[in-house]
Order: structure tokens, then sequence, then C-alpha cells
């Protein structure tokens, strides 16, 4: 299917990619109303309406934008900032907290981002919570420290609060949350699900990591390739392949960023090798493969494709480009029933027990309506 260059999704595109090195032209722009309000609705949805603001200013293009969507662009921003700012206070806080107990935990996802400076400001980055990666035999005493300082798991109604003691057969512990503060943090055991395990370890994680002193605390930051492992593993492994999430343009952007901030610095030796011999160098493939399409993306000259690579992304850019809710819906619902159909065939015991528990069919619904994340 040809990519329609009009699309919102490929208008956002383009445009994210004058924030990665790229030159953009106002001909690139939305050109009419109708396409900046689609354009924006999409860049809200990918959590990326800010890295296209900053994409339009490096560009100076922010003038060529109508003044309502300047106006818009920048509100968010100044809203962004300030609770960023917020959070940075509170992870300030929290570091000091597990300094305390001789914990000096690894930030993950966009707290090391923000802490590491990958963005021009803490403003240009959404976060939704506080990733932190802590060593399993100590959180039994990080909860016991978190709890005096007003810290609470968030649980479900009706579900118990977790034993923290033998707690490292679990990817996080349930969210933790603070009145005083505006993130909930959570305390991963393991950087990725477990499945996963065998691609990022929380031991390599640590091992790699690099010692940071941050106002008044000690904190570690991944290594560039872990970084960028994990970036792949939690958007295309987890996400966009086991969930069957739209593609994220606001991860696949910090990717490419990332790649591009840390250059030489990452082993992407390693990660071919660890990711084929784990049997997933297709999956790695297909999302350096996306990444290059949709945002230009150099892949390294240590990483082959073959010419079946870009075929085999076509349903992820399909799903991306869809903008009408029916059809997003019906594109989902067949990518869940083909997904259910393989599991089924690959691991028929312990695929058909579920067809008996009402959470299977409550998860599948949710997934169909939630076609347009």
């Amino acid at each position: 299917m040809p990519i329609d260059l009009r699309r919102a999704s490929w208008l956002l595109s383009r445009c994210l990619s004058g924030a990665l090195g790229q030159t953009l032209a106002p001909s690139d722009l939305p050109a009419s109303q109708s396409e900046w309000e689609k354009m924006l609705r999409t860049s809200s949805a990918h959590l990326a309406a800010l890295q296209l603001r900053w994409a339009l200013r490096e560009q100076r293009l922010f003038s060529a934008c109508p003044a309502d969507v300047a106006d818009y662009l920048d509100a968010i921003y100044t809203l962004n900032l300030d609770r960023n700012l917020q959070c940075e206070d509170q992870l300030a806080d929290f570091l000091q907290l597990l300094n305390s107990i001789d914990v000096r935990p690894v930030l993950l996802k966009g707290a090391a981002a923000l802490v590491g400076r990958l963005y021009p400001t803490s403003g240009e980055r959404i976060i939704t919570d506080l990733d932190i990666l802590i060593p399993a035999e100590k959180l039994p005493d990080i909860l016991d420290k978190l709890a005096g300082a007003g810290y609470q798991p968030w649980i479900a109604e009706g579900m118990d609060v977790p034993n923290p003691v033998h707690f490292a057969e679990h990817h996080h512990y349930p969210p933790l949350v603070n009145s005083d503060w505006p993130a909930s943090v959570e305390l991963h055991l393991h950087p990725v699900l477990l499945e996963f395990a065998e691609l990022l370890s929380s031991e390599d994680v640590f091992k790699d990591a690099t010692v940071l002193k941050w106002r008044g605390g000690e904190c570690l930051l991944p290594s560039p390739t872990h970084f960028i492992s994990h970036n792949i593993i939690h958007t295309f492994l987890v996400n966009t392949q086991n969930q069957l999430e739209r593609l994220s343009l606001r991860q696949l952007f910090e990717f490419v960023l990332a790649s591009r901030t840390f250059g030489e610095q990452i082993d992407w030796n390693d990660i071919r090798n660890r990711f084929d011999s784990h049997g997933y160098g297709k999956a790695l493939r297909q999302y350096l493969a996306l990444a290059n399409t949709v945002l230009g993306f150099q892949v390294p000259n240590s990483i082959n494709m073959d010419g079946r690579d870009r075929p085999r992304i076509q349903p992820y850019l399909i799903h991306l480009d869809l903008e009408n809710r029916g059809a997003l819906w019906i594109f989902n619902l067949l990518r869940q029933v083909r997904s259910r159909l393989r599991a089924l065939w690959r691991k028929p015991r312990k695929t058909f027990g579920k067809l008996f528990t009402l959470g299977v069919y409550r998860r599948f619904i949710d997934s169909i309506l939630g076609a347009d994340r």
C-alpha cells in the first residue's frame, strides 16, 4: 500500500524529523486548518506534541504555524515543563530516600531521558510515571522507607497488596503514589518483562550503568547500548507486537534521537548478536526499518537488512496510517484474532485454558476498543 504523505501520521512524522537532523520546508507543514487539526490530534494521541513543537522551532518554522496552533503548543509546553520540574524535585527527594538506605537505583525510560538531558529542556518529553530499577533483594527495605515518606501502593479494587519478599519473579511492584508529588513511581525488579529478560537483564544493566551525582543524591544511568535496547524491547516487542498497540511515534522518535545523540557509544554489534541469538533478530530489523521509513533513521552498517524486512513492516505502517475509527476497529480485530489463533496453535494447553476465563474476553474487547491508541 503506498504511503499517503498528507495523512496526519505522515505529516507528523515528517515534521518530527526536523528535530532529528532533517531539513524541513514550509511545504512539509499541514496545508489547511483541517490538516493541522488532524495532525495535532495525532500528536496528542502519540504524546508527541512537544517533540513537534521542538522540531518546528528547531527548523525556524514555528512562526509559520497558525496562531492558535502556536498558542496551543506553547501552552502545553508550559504546563508540561512545570509538571516535569516538579517530577524532577520528586525524583531528587526519592533518590535521597533510597541513598539513605544504601540503594543507588538505575533510572529507566523517561526518568533517564530527563536526568540524562536527552532533550533540550525538561519540557519536551511527556512522562506518565517514574520508572526506577532497584536490586530485587532490597525491595522490602525500600518499601518500608518509602511508606514512612508517604508512598503507598496503588492497588485495583479487590486486589491484595503483594508481599515484597520473594517478589523477584515479577517485572515491577505495583505503582507507588504519594499525595505530595505529581508522578507515580514504578519500582522495577527487572528492566523488561521476564519473558524478554534474556535480552536485557537487571544484572547487565547495573553492571554497565554510569554513576551520576545529581541534586544531592546518586543514581545510575543505563549505558547507551542498554537505553537503546530497552526502547526496542519495550516499544516494539512488548507494546506493538505482544499487546498489538499502534506503533508509538513518541518512542520511535526517542529511539532515533538517542541513536543520534549517543552515536558511537552504542554497541550495535552487541545488540544485533543478542537479538539474533535469542530469536528476535527479525523483530530488531523490522523496528529499524520502521525507524528508517518513518523518521529517516540511518540503519547501522553492522546490521544487514534483507529484502523481506520492508514488506514485513507494512501492517504496522497501515495501522499507523489508519484514521477512520471503524477501520481501526476492524483492523485491530483481525490482528487480535490472528494473534490468538497463533497462540492457540503454538501453546494449546496454556491458551485453551484461558478461553474459560472472563478476563481474556474483557482484555480482548478492550484491545479492540483501544485500537486508536
